[in-house]
């Protein structure tokens, strides 16, 4: 094989590479303009589904990872897993929320209710209830409690920066994954980022994943989902022993 025969074939292959590269590069904006129409799909389904959400009910699998606490025991590190039922619903222009987490066992269950500006959370262990009042912080607060909850998509627009994921399968749904920062001071202080992937069908988040600046995370996946069942006042009481002792931290 001659010089000549062989700088042609190498002239071809870099040829051929740059087709292929050029084919890749054009590719971008034709998948970023797919994904914004896939965004915007999936705002318009939550507009269209927020009209006739009630409430949603689902048990939980809620797994904590503490960034530090990973680096200094590494492979003997294990998140913590916490699960239960929780139960949501929308109450004109409030939202109230009833968390029961019942294992592990160790420490101690605990009930964690959000209604009318106030978090309350319940051990029975102790027969404690602490209680704290959101005041100027609610409506960011709101925006975190029914993050993926029945919520129109024009409001998530409103509170959040929303960056397309694509779509993912999460239990056998096709669920919307979209990357969220928020807009306000509240949010921004309350996480760094978030995930979520959102079952466009039902209105109704699959999963959440809440960051902090320092790598810690909560990712929350919810299982046995009911949208629009028979929840009454009685899911947003705390189920306590008699006489419970309150504190109210400021």
């Amino acid at each position: 094989m001659n010089v000549r025969t062989r700088t042609g074939r190498f002239t071809r292959k870099w040829a051929a590479l740059a087709v292929l590269l050029a084919s890749l590069t054009a590719l971008n904006p034709a998948g970023t303009a797919q994904g914004n129409d896939d965004l915007k799909t999936v705002i318009a389904a939550m507009n269209s589904k927020a009209a006739g959400f009630r409430n949603v009910a689902a048990d939980f699998d809620w797994e904590t990872h503490n960034a530090a606490l990973a680096a200094i025991e590494k492979d003997k590190y294990k998140n913590e897993v916490q699960t239960g039922q929780s139960c949501f619903r929308r109450s004109g222009k409030d939202v109230e929320i009833m968390l029961d987490i019942t294992e592990p066992m160790e420490p101690f269950p605990k009930q964690l209710l959000y209604r009318k500006g106030t978090v309350q959370m319940y051990e029975p262990r102790t027969n404690k209830i602490t209680e704290r009042a959101v005041g100027n912080n609610k409506s960011d607060v709101d925006a975190v409690m029914s993050l993926g909850f029945g919520g129109r998509g024009d409001e998530l627009l409103k509170s959040y920066s929303v960056t397309w994921l694509g779509w993912a399968k999460v239990d056998g749904i096709r669920t919307a994954k979209m990357e969220l920062v928020g807009k306000t001071p509240g949010l921004q202080k309350a996480f760094t980022r978030a995930v979520i992937w959102i079952d466009p069908e039902r209105n109704v988040a699959i999963q959440q994943q809440f960051f902090q600046e320092e790598g810690d995370y909560r990712l929350t996946h919810y299982r046995k989902i009911t949208v629009n069942g028979d929840v009454s006042d009685e899911n947003f009481k705390l189920r306590t022993k008699p006489s419970p002792e309150i504190a109210k931290i400021e």
